[in-house]
Parts: C-alpha cells; sequence; structure tokens
C-alpha cells in the first residue's frame, strides 16, 4: 500500500513538472518574468523536442513565467518594449493573487502526502478531493472576476477552469497558465545584450556573453540567418544578418 500511496502522489507531482514545460514556436523566444514583472532573457541551454525548444520553468516557484516572443533579433524598440510591459503590468496583480492561491494549495497538498502514510488513505483522498473543489471554486471566482485584467476572452477562462477542475496541478500553476497564449513582440537577444551591459560582476559578465553568443550562433543557424566568413564580405546583407553582425562583435569584445 505504501508504494501505492507514494505512486499517486508522484504522479500530481509529474503533472505540475510536465505543465512547467514550455514549447518555444519556431522563429520565437522566450522572456521569462517573475513576481515583480521585470522580463529577463535565460540564454540558457535548452531541450530539443519535436523539433521545437522545450523551457522547463522552476516548478517549485508559482512565480516564476514565461511569454512567447514573436522577436529574437534586433534592438529593443521602446514601443513593443511599453507595450510588453503594459501587458504584464496591468496582469501582475492578479497574477500574484492566483500564484498565492497556488502556494496555498501546493501546501495543503504536501500536509495531506505526508499523512497520508500514517492515516487511512480513503480518508486523505476524500480530504484532498475537498480540498481540490474549494481551491476550484475560489480560482474560477477569481478568474471570472479578474479576467479583464488578465486579458482572457470568456473562452478562454472556460477552458482554464475546466481543465483545473480535472487536473490538481493547473490549480496551482494557475498564475503561469493565465499567461500561457500571450504574444509580445521585444527582442529577446536585445535584452540580453542590454542586460550584458548593465551587468557589472566581470565573472557573471563573462559567462552571459558565452551563452548570448551561443545563443545567437544557434538561433542564426536554425532560422537562416547565419553569417559566416563569405556572407560577412557581402556587400549586401539582411537587416537581422547586419545586426547579428554587430552583435557578435558586440559580444567578442
Amino acid at each position: 500500500m505504501p508504494h501505492e500511496i507514494a505512486l499517486f502522489w508522484l504522479v500530481v507531482a509529474g503533472f505540475l513538472l510536465a505543465d512547467n514545460l514550455v514549447f518555444v514556436p519556431a522563429g520565437c523566444e522566450l522572456l521569462r518574468f517573475g513576481r515583480r514583472g521585470a522580463f529577463r532573457y535565460d540564454a540558457s541551454a535548452r531541450l530539443t523536442a519535436a523539433r521545437r525548444e522545450v523551457v522547463l520553468l522552476n516548478p517549485l516557484n508559482l512565480f516564476d513565467r514565461a511569454l512567447i516572443t514573436t522577436r529574437c533579433f534586433g534592438d529593443v524598440e521602446p514601443r513593443q518594449w511599453r507595450q510588453g510591459r503594459s501587458l504584464v503590468r496591468s496582469a501582475l496583480a492578479s497574477l500574484n493573487g492566483l500564484s498565492a492561491l497556488g502556494y496555498f494549495y501546493m501546501l495543503i497538498t504536501a500536509c495531506l502526502a505526508a499523512v497520508s502514510f500514517h492515516l487511512p488513505f480513503t480518508l486523505v483522498l476524500l480530504g484532498f478531493v475537498v480540498v481540490h473543489l474549494l481551491m476550484w471554486t475560489l480560482n474560477t471566482a477569481a478568474l471570472v472576476a479578474l479576467r479583464h485584467r488578465l486579458g482572457l476572452s470568456g473562452y478562454d477562462t472556460f477552458v482554464l477552469c475546466v481543465e483545473a477542475i480535472f487536473v490538481p496541478a493547473y490549480l496551482m500553476n494557475m498564475g503561469k497558465r493565465a499567461v500561457h497564449k500571450k504574444r509580445i513582440a521585444i527582442s529577446a537577444l536585445g535584452l540580453g545584450l542590454r542586460t550584458l551591459k548593465r551587468t557589472d560582476d566581470e565573472g557573471e559578465r563573462e559567462l552571459l556573453a558565452i551563452r548570448l553568443r551561443e545563443r545567437l550562433q544557434w538561433l542564426g543557424m536554425t532560422q537562416g540567418h547565419e553569417v559566416d566568413d563569405t556572407c560577412a564580405a557581402a556587400p549586401a546583407l539582411s537587416s537581422t544578418q547586419q545586426w547579428i553582425s554587430r552583435a557578435e562583435a558586440c559580444l567578442t569584445t
């Protein structure tokens, strides 16, 4: 029986882990933001599945969120930056509230998992179902009340609520799921270069430069913007290739 109980909670945890996998569409990149809403570009190595890159968000940090950006290259344009920041700023308080509810649910679930090895599992399972329904009711009420601030349509809100009633992990992760379909147009590598210029620590700066250079080369190659020695000497480069050349020069100095 203890093995079956452990398997049950492992399945619950597995759904939470799987829900923190973000598949990045081809030609796009991913920006992360947390409780304060500040965008950051993570240039670390990525996993690849079904010909798409996969990023794993921290499943234990319900404030570790991500937005897909449709721009990989180029400078950070003020207008696009303001639009992206406005989107996050208007929804941030609501997202943080949903994540706080998720933490509360996660804490109760962890306590139930701990006592399930010492109490009759049927009793614990019944308690878990009751808690889940109560938390689902709270989250549903919050989503309906805050959907305009979150920029959710009635259909999107309905889908999120229906999915969450069947999967506890989706309920815990609602502060992330509410922005899954949002898109912004802030240059990911442009933001990375801007962060590099503002980094004072020499070791951290060097590591970030290496990661950005690797990402720049990889994205340039996979998206058909690779700049080799022959291409760099050509009189006519695309605007994207020109930007890549300047960025590589910046990263090697």
